[in-house]
């Protein structure tokens, strides 16, 4: 999904990560959401270091669109360097009734973390100035992910509620995930121009 990071896993960082993932990331994630079942037993990982630039010679990348990871739970670590803008939007978790509902704007701050579940929809706002690099950890249960893999529970684990297509807001969509994107996208314009003829009709 990114242009431009690195797997530290496959440049002798891997012992590091499965540490970082035992003494850290797995006990907070268990403490996090008791109610989880698969983020009690967090055994193994996918980690990498994401780059985003507002100077897009290199052809990087300014933003990410909106998605769930490939994990149980995920730690995102802000490295750095100076950038503004960038922020870490998230939406409903995957599967659920609101999963394209708005909820929280992460500002991301050199030397700070967030964690959150794998199947939260998230993205990443353009960067406005600057370049920030992150380490993502996605933790990952084995047991939990051969067990969707062998059909013996839904694909990534979770059943779907039936959408509430009522809530959808605009900047939880994604042009690559949503088949309906473009249906959507239009149903946003239309409900803001109707909302703009209200608001002109009453002021009159």
């Amino acid at each position: 999904m990114n242009r431009l990071g690195l797997v530290v896993n496959e440049i002798g960082l891997a012992e590091l990560m499965s540490d970082l993932l035992a003494r850290l990331v797995a006990p907070l994630c268990a403490a996090l959401y008791p109610a989880e079942a698969a983020t009690a037993a967090l055994d193994a990982h996918h980690s990498f270091v994401v780059q985003y630039k507002a100077d897009l010679a290199d052809e990087g990348d300014a933003g990410l669109d909106m998605h769930h990871d490939a994990s149980e739970a995920t730690l995102n670590v802000c490295l750095g360097r100076d950038f503004t803008g960038a922020g870490l939007r998230f939406c409903g978790r995957f599967g659920g009734a609101d999963h394209r509902h708005m909820r929280h704007v992460h500002a991301h701050a050199k030397g700070q973390a967030v964690v959150h579940l794998g199947r939260h929809r998230h993205g990443a706002d353009d960067i406005s100035s600057g370049e920030r690099l992150n380490l993502i950890v996605w933790a990952r249960n084995t047991a939990f992910r051969a067990a969707a893999a062998f059909g013996h529970i839904p694909a990534d684990g979770y059943p779907r509620e039936k959408e509430d297509a009522g809530g959808v807001h605009r900047l939880c969509l994604s042009r690559a995930n949503d088949r309906d994107f473009e249906e959507q996208v239009q149903r946003a314009a239309a409900t803001a121009a109707a909302m703009s003829t209200t608001m002109t009709t009453t002021k009159q």
